[in-house]
């Protein structure tokens, strides 16, 4: 059995985070992304409403912040990335299972990227002309055009790869630093800006009445799987930013702060699309449509709207571009820890990766009907997979004395950590497997 021990796996060079507060919102940047903000209302919407949400809360509590715990306290102790840290934990299955996962984040930027570039699309959009009736039309020949969707994702892609260049502090924190509270400043003001139309409280409180009739275990796995989905656990950033976190960092705050922020910004996310779309009589399960669609049209003919809608967007643009720092410094970490990658050294490396996703993105740019299943097999399955693996590292191949260290940083905390580990060790890794087993059933069957 492998013991965790992270004094000569971590490079110095890369430095800690500076404090509790930049790794919450460095995390929470890459955890929002663009999933919580057209995914979230959309799975309310089509899965019982407030019910939905109330299971959520309660999955979020008892399963996600636990989760995401244990790939916190994973990637700190063996001070490293992805590979590594499945490596050690699982040997040569653990490396081939590492490989796997970058590879899979390193085709998921390549059609993420891509979607993003459609959000700084609309946002240019939205700014320099609105969404007038008759702009709708040319909106939507942009919004199809391969060579605009290429161009903004490689101009996305190369900024993303040289804020990771500039190291943690001066790149990735600092992004993050201004983004993040940025998001959440302007996600307030449109709350009040949508509650305050007529009928707008009304049409949300109508809205978030339980109604625990609708829930089936339809409704049961859709708040699990979405669960996992939003905090970002299993996509492999989290076992990057982790070995980042101080020594002094408690792991359960900053499990606990990250999950908040996550789910602060899915409600106030809700709070604003929900009574929008509703007081249009516009359905809420529009999926992808109702960021790319639904929305435009409702802002070219509510009053006031252009301008909010453009600031919507706007901060929508900057936390998914944070997604696509995190990604892509999942795959630079991830292999400068390799024998390979240590040899080219990071800035080839970087060049190297920028120069293969520029060629990948060919593919999704011009033929985007491949991204939907790309999305479900890279976006829903692997993530599960990548975190069954890591609880499952913490829960059985990790020294219990040194899990204990990394998961409670003193006797207060200590109390309930018998239970914590039969509930990580049995529990959670029930429950990833129950979503697996929904993905590749929906991705069968549906």
């Amino acid at each position: 059995m492998p013991r965790i021990n992270g004094k000569d796996a971590f490079n110095p060079n890369l430095g800690y985070f500076a404090s509790t507060l930049t790794s919450v919102l460095t995390l929470a940047g890459v955890a929002i992304g663009l999933g919580n903000v057209w995914r979230f209302p959309y799975m309310m919407g089509a899965h019982g409403g407030s019910a939905f949400l109330v299971i959520y809360l309660v999955f979020m509590l008892i399963i996600a912040i636990p989760a995401l715990m244990a790939e916190l306290s994973l990637a700190r102790a063996h001070r490293g990335a992805t590979i590594r840290v499945l490596s050690i934990s699982f040997g040569p299955f653990g490396r081939a299972l590492g490989y796997a996962l970058v590879a899979g984040v390193f085709i998921g930027v390549s059609y993420y990227t891509l979607i993003v570039g459609n959000v700084f699309y609309t946002t240019g959009y939205s700014i320099l002309n609105g969404f007038s009736g008759a702009d709708l039309e040319e909106f939507a020949g942009g919004m199809r055009a391969p060579g605009t969707q290429y161009a903004l994702a490689l101009a996305i892609l190369w900024s993303a790869l040289f804020v990771i260049s500039r190291g943690l502090k001066q790149g990735i924190e600092r992004v993050s630093n201004l983004f993040v509270p940025f998001f959440f400043v302007v996600c307030v003001y449109l709350v009040w800006f949508s509650l305050s139309r007529p009928g707008a409280t009304d049409a949300v409180l109508t809205y978030l009445k339980p109604d625990f009739s609708q829930i089936g275990m339809t409704e049961v796995f859709a708040a699990l799987g979405q669960c996992f989905f939003s905090v970002g656990l299993g996509a492999a950033y989290v076992l990057v930013y982790g070995k980042y976190l101080q020594d002094s960092s408690r792991i359960r705050s900053v499990a606990q702060y990250t999950a908040l922020s996550d789910l602060g910004a899915s409600l106030l996310v809700s709070l604003f699309i929900v009574p929008t779309v509703l007081l249009a009589a516009q359905p809420l399960d529009a999926g992808p449509h109702l960021l790319f669609d639904t929305l435009p049209r409702l802002f070219s003919v509510l009053d006031g709207a252009r301008f909010s809608g453009s600031l919507f967007l706007l901060a929508l643009s900057l936390v998914a571009y944070l997604s696509v720092i995190g990604l892509a410094n999942v795959i630079i970490v991830s292999l400068e820890e390799e024998p390979l990658g240590a040899k080219l050294g990071r800035q080839r490396l970087l060049v190297l990766i920028g120069v293969l996703e520029s060629i990948l993105f060919i593919l999704p740019a011009w033929n985007t009907g491949m991204i939907g299943w790309l999305d479900l097999v890279i976006g829903s399955g692997m993530p599960v997979l990548g975190c069954l693996f890591a609880v499952l590292a913490v829960g059985w191949r990790v020294q219990r004395s040194e899990a204990w260290r990394q998961l409670f940083a003193d006797d207060r905390e200590r109390a309930g950590r018998t239970a914590f580990f039969f509930w990580l060790r049995w529990v959670i890794p029930l429950g990833l497997i129950s979503v697996l087993l929904g993905t590749v059933f929906d991705a069968l069957f549906a």
